[in-house]
């Protein structure tokens, strides 16, 4: 069997998951439209991945490019692991051939909006299966149609064990000035929250509570810091800006909050799961899955500053609940998003494929 994988960009996982699908008798080609890999990936049992050039909707360079590919490589699947934008060409690279389409679905924009790309690729009736990575974004598929059958739910990257180890990575040194260290890691976008997390924060202080805020990531207009001069707590903030990666920081955090109004499977999460942080969490997109709706962390309702407060609250002054959050966590990395654990699901998902395909073939 041969699959075709198209990403927008090397993940070190990748690596893991060819050698996999080699030893599964799967031979894979990775193909991305951005950036270079370093890293040893196979083609065709070779060291060198594919770069193709697909920036549009219809992009008529990306067609010739893939189609030249396609038709080297013959493959029974094509995965498709891009934007939505790139959808359009890969079908008219593919064309009407008898292979299966699988299409990664990592997020919704909006869950009450669809715009014409996602209606492009939720009615052509190319695609074999959708590939979700949590329950929130397979229900909206269900409600425009797409069947259980065609929708495969498991996580699109996994993560390796040492990446998070003390000493595997380097970071900046991030002195603490408070007793307590709540921490965020997003680029500001209203629909990351950060504002209310400077509420809660307030909250806290005048509850007498020894805290500091850490935010890392991009704000270039400084939204974050205008939120605590509104709210008196300037002095109490510490914007990082962006670092990657974020671990060394994090793994100061006494507490991760994820304040967003909108989201689908937080990576940040999954990291802080690994460095056994504790999560206070809004009850948003794929979130109570991801902390087994409150057995694996603290749920709140978005935009609710206070219940906000009084979550991180409870994990800060209780020790245990923190240790138990922390351990949970750590289960739940290792159930579900390690490197071994998601490569034997995509695994599974090309075998179910050539099945389906020797199966159909039988009929004609």
């Amino acid at each position: 069997m041969k699959v075709l994988l198209i990403q927008p960009g090397f993940r070190e996982f990748d690596v893991f998951l060819a050698k996999a699908l080699k030893e599964a008798g799967i031979d894979a080609v990775f193909a991305y439209t951005e950036g270079r890999a370093e890293g040893y990936l196979f083609k065709n049992g070779g060291p060198e991945p594919v770069w193709l050039r697909v920036r549009s909707r219809l992009d008529v360079a990306g067609i010739i490019s893939l189609r030249r590919l396609i038709r080297e490589i013959d493959p029974d699947v094509v995965y498709c692991g891009t934007a939505l934008q790139c959808f359009a060409t890969i079908v008219a690279a593919v064309g009407y051939r008898a292979l299966k389409i699988v299409f990664y679905r990592g997020a919704i924009r909006s869950f009450n909006y669809f715009s014409p790309s996602d209606w492009l690729v939720f009615k052509s009736g190319r695609v074999s299966i959708f590939h979700c990575n949590s329950q929130a974004v397979a229900s909206v598929l269900r409600r425009v149609g797409i069947k259980d059958t065609q929708i495969a739910i498991f996580p699109g990257t996994g993560y390796f064990a040492s990446q998070f180890e003390r000493g595997s990575v380097k970071g900046p040194v991030l002195p603490r000035s408070a007793t307590y260290r709540i921490g965020a890691v997003a680029n500001y976008r209203k629909v990351k929250g950060l504002e209310f997390l400077v509420e809660a924060a307030r909250f806290l202080l005048e509850r007498g509570m020894d805290i500091e805020v850490v935010v890392v990531g991009s704000d270039p207009k400084s939204c974050v810091g205008r939120f605590a001069d509104r709210e008196g707590i300037r002095g109490r903030l510490v914007c990082t800006g962006p670092i990657t990666p974020p671990w060394p920081v994090m793994k100061t955090f006494d507490c991760l909050v994820v304040p967003s109004l909108q989201e689908s499977l937080p990576k940040v999460i999954i990291e802080a799961f690994a460095c056994q942080i504790p999560v206070v969490a809004t009850r948003v997109g794929g979130i109570p899955e991801m902390l087994e709706f409150g057995e694996a962390g603290e749920l709140v309702e978005p935009g609710d500053s206070e219940a906000l407060a009084k979550a991180i609250l409870r994990v800060l002054c209780d020790p245990g609940k923190a240790d138990k959050y922390k351990d949970q966590g750590l289960r739940i990395f290792k159930k579900r998003y390690e490197a071994g654990v998601v490569a034997t699901q995509y695994v599974a998902l090309f075998n179910r494929l050539a099945w389906e395909r020797k199966a159909h073939a039988k009929q004609f």
